[in-house]
This record gives C-alpha cells, structure tokens and sequence, in this order.
C-alpha cells in the first residue's frame, strides 16, 4: 500500500512539474517571432560614449559601446525570454554609419518588442539618432539632447609644411577629386560645394529618419507622449542644444525622467502589450561575466587614465569624414 502511495505521489509530483514547465515557456508569437509570456524580463542595455564601429572581439573591449550594444540589441531582439528593452543612452554622438546601424535594429524591431530610451547625461546628435528610434524617451530636466546635424573637419597644414618645415607633399593621383579635403592643399570652391553637398544629403537622412520614427509613428500605447511636428523639426534641427525641459515642450523626447521613471514606463507598456500583470524584473543585459567581467573592469580603469583622449575632440580620430556628434 505505501509502495503504491509513494508511487502516486512520484506521479502527481511529475505532472506538476510539467505543467509548470510548460507555463515559464508558454509562448506567444507576434510577427511570426515566439516569445515567452511568463518567463520574461526587460532587458536593460547601456550605450556610454562616442558612437563608432570597433569590430574587436578581444577581453578588453568596452562592455558598453557602440559596437557590444549593437550586438546586445540583436541578442535581446531574438531572445524569447525578452519582452522589452530599455536602453540607457549617454553619449554626445560619433560616426553616421554606425549611428544610423544602431537606428534600424531598433526602428525595425520595436513593434515585436518595445523599446524605451532613457537620457542621461547627454544624449546629442548621434545619441538622439539612435534614441529617436524608441517607443518612448524619457530625459532628465538637465539632460543636454538635440544637435541634430552632421559636421566634417579637415585640417591645412600646407603653410606650415612649406614655410616653415620647408616641406612640400608631392601627391600622384587617379583623378581630380582623389585628394579632396587634402590636408595638404587649399580646398577648391569646387570641392568645397561638392562637400557641403555631401553634407546636405547626410543631413536629410537624418531628419527622414525622426520624421520616420517620431513624427510620422502610429502606435496604441496609451502613454502619455509628446507628438513633435514637421514644423518643430525643421525649425529647431540647426544643431542646437536641448535641456531635457525643452525638448520636452518641442515634442523630441516625451516625459521628463530618470532612470526608474523609464523602468516604470517600460513595465506599463509591456504590461499592456504582452498582458503580463505581475513585476517584470529588469536585468542589464550587455554585462560581463567571468573573464569579461576581470577583462572589463581592466579597461575601464586603463581608459580612466588615459586622459589624453578625453580631452581630443572625437573629429580629429575621424578627420574627412561626416560625423554626428557635439563636441
């Protein structure tokens, strides 16, 4: 009799366990893509610093740059464990290509999972790029922001290679325009006009791209927001400088915020979204583990102390070519 009580119980202990199996991967499927109801988190990623392309795969790279939030976004994008994103944004721009990377993941992918941005210190030019592309911003009230617009430093050292180093470059090339914004030449009207151009067309892109993912968005969210305008974005799109407070007013962020003002925004929408009514935990997601972590630690420190870079201008590492960044 106890053999088959025990057996009973080994049983009914079986069948509760797959039940509860089954409900943490209960799945729902939204764009063709499963994603799980209950075993679920937010995933919190940090963009820290100049934007730019760093293919490296080494120890020491920075857990929270450009290149390792790409990787993390796509990572979060595909995890069914994830119901949103939050992703943290401190950063006054750098490169276009990769700025506008970062852009299209999450424009592409946020109607399969919700993404809020939340300021820090600055979010400028290539930061608000990229921040553009979310659900929702939230921004503190001195948060700097804005700087849209695309900018592109050359230097003329022919003077000083000349008269005073009695130095003269002596350039071989295929065409008339293979040297342009040459350091070691005056720059042609012609060159410069065909530059600027490039510029202007730089420039569009980034304004079709807020128009396309803020001023033009249709969602069901009912979340308070601020709608910019076409009016607004052209008006104010001059590379100025923005306090959370006044983007706010224009329509480029929507609510004034920090940190655990996003973390409840975030929750609220993928709350609604995904009809999960409990506490969603949120997990920092572009954090190291074991080795990493040692790694990580290392070249945070070793970059602290390089000072020097900090105080170059980011255009001098990227001469001749478009940037979106205030520096």
């Amino acid at each position: 009799m106890q053999k088959k009580i025990t057996a009973l119980l080994l049983i009914l202990l079986c069948i509760v366990s797959i039940y509860v199996g089954i409900r943490s991967t209960k799945e729902i499927k939204i764009n063709d893509q499963k994603i799980s109801k209950h075993a679920s988190q937010i995933a919190l990623i940090t963009l820290d610093g100049t934007i730019y392309s760093n293919l490296s795969d080494g120890f020491m790279d920075d857990i929270n740059s450009a290149e390792n939030v790409r990787k993390s976004l796509l990572r979060a994008f595909k995890d069914p464990t994830v119901n949103g994103i939050l992703l943290r944004v401190n950063s006054p721009g750098g490169t276009v290509g990769m700025s506008q990377e970062i852009y299209n993941i999450v424009l592409k992918n946020r109607k399969l999972k919700p993404v809020v941005v939340s300021m820090s210190d600055i979010a400028a030019s290539g930061g608000y790029y990229i921040a553009a592309a979310a659900d929702r911003i939230y921004a503190n009230p001195g948060t700097l922001t804005g700087s849209i617009g695309v900018i592109m430093s050359t230097f003329n050292v022919k003077n000083l290679l000349n008269n005073k180093l009695e130095v003269k470059a002596e350039v071989i090339k295929s065409g008339k325009y293979k040297d342009i914004a040459s350091p070691y030449k005056n720059m042609s009207n012609e060159e410069r006009a065909m530059l600027q151009s490039m510029i202007n067309r730089t420039y569009e892109q980034f304004i079709d791209a807020i128009m396309n993912a803020r001023v033009n968005r249709k969602d069901g969210y009912s979340v308070k927001k601020a709608n910019l305008t076409e009016d607004n974005l052209h008006q104010y799109a001059d590379g100025r400088i923005f306090t959370g407070i006044q983007a706010q007013k224009l329509g480029f962020i929507d609510s004034i915020g920090g940190l655990e003002d996003a973390k409840k925004g975030i929750r609220k929408i993928v709350q609604k979204k995904f009809g999960i009514y409990r506490k969603i935990p949120i997990v920092q997601y572009n954090s190291p583990s074991g080795l990493n972590l040692l790694f990580s630690g290392l070249s945070s420190k070793l970059n602290k102390i390089n000072t020097f870079n900090t105080y170059m201008p980011f255009s001098t590492k990227y001469p001749r070519q478009p940037l979106v960044i205030w520096e």
